[in-house]
């Protein structure tokens, strides 16, 4: 059986490190390591982590401030084994989550990197509905193009090594030039089905927009997924542009009432067969529209940083 570090990275994290490190400590298969890279606490976090490690759990904390990046990379260097999973504190991992993950790495001798997934344990019906409509269905994944987020994944060092790392240079969307990173050195992911972390989406219009903003922002500073963000921003041009000449030209404005009702509809087809109430039908406008707005004006934001040279070569 191969031995394996667990790590992860995280700041002022007193509410949900306690029930992150138990849900790891009750893996199905335990970790033989777990490595928590503190990125400058001031909340009681890592007393609360002395207090694990004091009862023996087999923790060792590290200290680095900067962003997730740094603090995943130097998780990484610290780890003692050649295997490392990774996950987020706030998620909650399924208790075969470990298991299966580096069940791939077992199997193959071959295999250097690991996509799991995660699914979203909503409090609120905005928060199933939001995450509803724009989250990826567990079932519906191709193993051949899905990059997975830093909420489950696993590689070795080797394989991190190759890939240089985490983007440091970058707070926002860091997981995607990662794995893009992965799969360019040689290291292709194999996909992990069962190995499922479970994370809250966010509660309010504000916390999901600035969620979305951010993610977009790392789009537009690695030039990721350019050609869909130039669409979207195509799309929302031309329809302010026909509600203007709608002024003069009246019945524009019930072409550009279609072609947004056809917009809708088409990006809420996922939905219409799922087993969730007709209520979440009030969320498709105003989560869609604050979705698109978020990331159109993240990749513009994203794109400029990149122009000034917030980015490396």
């Amino acid at each position: 059986m191969i031995k394996v570090t667990v790590i992860t990275t995280f700041k002022n994290e007193a509410e949900t490190i306690a029930p992150f490190i138990e849900g790891l400590l009750s893996q199905s298969r335990s970790p033989d390591e777990i490595v928590l890279c503190d990125g400058g606490s001031t909340d009681g976090t890592i007393e609360i982590i002395q207090k694990f490690i004091d009862n023996g759990a087999p923790i060792k904390l590290v200290i680095k401030p900067g962003n997730r990046s740094v603090g995943r990379n130097e998780a990484t260097k610290k780890a003692t084994h050649e295997h490392i999973a990774v996950t987020d504190v706030g998620t909650v991992a399924d208790k075969d989550w470990l298991k299966n993950i580096i069940a791939p790495f077992e199997n193959d001798s071959s295999v250097q990197a690991v996509s799991g997934f995660f699914k979203v344990a909503p409090e609120t019906f905005f928060e199933k509905a939001s995450s509803e409509l724009m989250l990826i269905d567990h079932d519906n994944i191709d193993p051949n193009t899905w990059l997975p987020s830093s909420r489950s994944v696993a590689y070795t060092k080797t394989a991190w090594k190759d890939a240089g790392g985490y983007p440091e240079y970058t707070s926002y969307n860091e997981d995607t030039p990662f794995d893009l990173a992965l799969i360019k050195a040689g290291h292709p992911f194999t996909f992990a089905k069962d190995a499922v972390v479970y994370w809250r989406p966010r509660s309010t219009y504000k916390e999901f927009y600035k969620q979305f903003y951010n993610y977009a922002i790392g789009d537009g500073l690695d030039g990721i997924q350019a050609r869909n963000y130039i669409k979207k921003i195509v799309l929302y041009s031309g329809l302010l542009g026909i509600l203007f000449l709608s002024i003069f030209i009246p019945y524009l404005f019930l072409v550009d009432l279609g072609i947004v009702i056809l917009y809708l509809l088409w990006r809420s087809r996922h939905m219409w067969n799922r087993n969730i109430s007709k209520k979440w039908l009030l969320y498709v406008l105003p989560v869609i529209v604050t979705y698109d707005i978020a990331n159109i004006r993240g990749f513009v934001k994203g794109f400029f940083m990149r122009k000034e040279g917030n980015v490396k070569s």
